[in-house]
C-alpha cells in the first residue's frame, strides 16, 4: 500500500478528531495517482521549521511513548503543507506561525516554556480558533498516528482477522453462526 493511500485510510478512520477542512484537504491531496495540484514553490524558513517542530512536540511530547519529533511529525507537517495545501493556505499557516512568534516578543524559540505554553493555550481557547491552529493540531495528530512509532508504540495493535484457530465439530453439533 502506498503512503498516500494509508494516509487517506487513516484520515477516514480518525476523521472524528480532524477538522472538516483538514480532512477534506488530506483526502483531496491523497487521491489515487498521487498527482496533487497543491504543490507550490513556497519554501519553509529554518525559523518556521524549528517552530513547527517545537509546537508539534508540545502537542505530543515524549513520555513513555515517543514524542512528535521522534516520530518525525515536523517533517510530515512540512511535506503535507507543501504537497496537499494550496499556496494561500500555506501562506495563512506560516502567517499564523509569524503571529505566534510576534506574541513571544519576536522569537518563539527563545521564549520560556511557560510563555510558549501560555501562547498555545491562548490559541486553543480562542472562541474562533485560527485555521493555523486547527491545521497544526490536525497534522500533528495525523502525522503521529500514521508514523511507524505512533502506530506501534503509542497505539495498541490488534491483528485482524488474527490467528486462525480451527474448530472441530462433533457429530450432530450445530455450525457456528457469524455475526
Amino acid at each position: 500500500m502506498k503512503r498516500r493511500d494509508a494516509i487517506a485510510n487513516v484520515a477516514i478512520l480518525i476523521g472524528g478528531t480532524l477538522s472538516a477542512s483538514t480532512l477534506a484537504i488530506v483526502l483531496e491531496g491523497c487521491k489515487s495517482g498521487g498527482s496533487s495540484t497543491a504543490a507550490s514553490n513556497l519554501a519553509v524558513t529554518p525559523q518556521h521549521g524549528e517552530m513547527i517542530a517545537e509546537i508539534a512536540e508540545m502537542i505530543l511530547p515524549k513520555t513513555s511513548t515517543p514524542g512528535a519529533k521522534e516520530a518525525k511529525v515536523p517533517e510530515f507537517i512540512q511535506f503535507m503543507l507543501k504537497e496537499c495545501y494550496k499556496e494561500e493556505q500555506q501562506k495563512s499557516f506560516y502567517a499564523g506561525l509569524d503571529k505566534l512568534n510576534s506574541g513571544a516578543n519576536g522569537d518563539f524559540m527563545k521564549a520560556k516554556s511557560e510563555e510558549k505554553l501560555a501562547l498555545l493555550k491562548a490559541e486553543d481557547s480562542a472562541s474562533e480558533k485560527s485555521e493555523f491552529w486547527k491545521t497544526m493540531k490536525d497534522l500533528t495528530v495525523l502525522g503521529y498516528f500514521t508514523s511507524e512509532l505512533g502506530a506501534t508504540k503509542a497505539a495498541a495493535y490488534l491483528e485482524v482477522p488474527g490467528k486462525y484457530e480451527g474448530i472441530k465439530l462433533q457429530k450432530g453439533q450445530k455450525v457456528w453462526a457469524m455475526s
